[in-house]
C-alpha cells in the first residue's frame, strides 16, 4: 500500500531507523530518534494521515526538567539549548545565496545584495494579520518591506527576483535559453522542477548540464519554494477550528 510506502521511508530514512535492530543508525532529522509512535488516522475525505510522537536522545527528559527547574540560570540554559536544537533541526530558510537587484522608490538601485541587507520583517501586527483568516487577504503574503522606500514583498516574489538574477548570470554569452525559463516561474514548472530534484541533482539518474536548472542554489530555493512555502491563501484546514462568523 503506497500510503504504508511513504511510512518506512519516515521511519528508515527521515528518522534513521534500523527496523530489524530497532535502534537509530544514524542521526535522522528530529535527533537521534529513541522511540516513536505513530497513530493513524482516516479524515472525512477517507485519506490517511499520522500523528508522531518522536523521543530523541537530544530532548531526553534532563532538559525537559531544566525547562521547569526552580533556577532561573538552569532554565535559561535549557531554553538556549532547545531552541538551538530546534533552529538546528526545523528551518525554512532560502540559504545566504538569495541576492536581488532593487530600486528603491527613492531612486537608489542595490544590485545583487543580500536580501536581508534589503528587506525587514514587518510589523508583528502585519505578520499577525497574514495568518488570520480574512486579514490575510489585505496582506497577501508581502511580509517583508524595503525601510528606504517602504515596498511590500513576499518571500515568493522575492525568490523570482532571485532567479531573474540567476537567469541573467547563467545565460551570459549563450545565443539562446531553453524554452522552459520563463519568469516569474509558473506553478507548473515549479512542480516539475521540484518533483525531478532527485532525478537531475545529487548523483541522480539523469543529470543536467544546463547552467541554470543544473544550479544547485536555485533547485535549492525552488525545493524550498515549493515544499516549504505557506500559501498565502490558507486552506480550510488552516482554520478547521475557527468558526465561520
Amino acid at each position: 500500500m503506497e500510503y504504508q510506502n511513504l511510512k518506512q521511508i519516515i521511519i528508515e530514512t527521515l528518522l534513521q531507523w534500523d527496523v530489524k535492530k530497532q535502534t537509530a543508525k544514524g542521526v535522522g532529522i528530529v535527533g537521534t530518534t529513541l522511540a516513536f509512535a505513530p497513530a493513524d488516522e482516516e479524515q472525512g475525505r477517507l485519506t490517511l494521515h499520522s500523528h508522531w510522537q518522536i523521543w530523541t536522545k537530544e530532548l531526553n527528559q534532563d532538559v525537559r526538567d531544566m525547562l521547569f527547574d526552580n533556577d532561573e540560570d538552569k532554565r535559561s540554559k535549557a531554553r538556549q539549548f532547545f531552541c538551538a536544537h530546534i533552529d538546528e533541526i526545523m528551518s525554512a530558510t532560502y540559504g545566504t545565496e538569495i541576492k536581488v537587484t532593487h530600486k528603491c522608490h527613492e531612486g537608489d538601485v542595490k544590485t545583487d545584495t543580500p536580501v536581508e541587507d534589503i528587506f525587514r520583517e514587518r510589523k508583528p501586527r502585519i505578520i499577525r494579520n497574514a495568518r488570520h483568516k480574512k486579514l490575510s487577504i489585505d496582506v497577501k503574503g508581502e511580509v517583508l518591506e524595503c525601510p528606504v522606500c517602504n515596498e511590500t514583498i513576499s518571500t515568493p516574489s522575492l525568490i523570482n527576483l532571485a532567479l531573474a538574477r540567476w537567469k541573467e548570470y547563467a545565460i551570459q554569452g549563450l545565443t539562446e535559453s531553453r524554452p522552459d525559463l520563463t519568469l516569474p516561474i509558473s506553478p507548473e514548472r515549479l512542480d516539475i522542477a521540484a518533483y525531478t530534484y532527485s532525478y537531475h541533482m545529487d548523483g541522480g539518474c539523469h543529470p543536467l548540464k544546463d547552467p541554470f536548472w543544473a544550479n544547485e542554489d536555485i533547485r535549492a530555493a525552488l525545493l524550498t519554494l515549493r515544499f516549504d512555502e505557506h500559501s498565502w491563501r490558507h486552506r480550510n484546514a488552516c482554520f478547521k477550528k475557527v468558526r465561520n462568523s
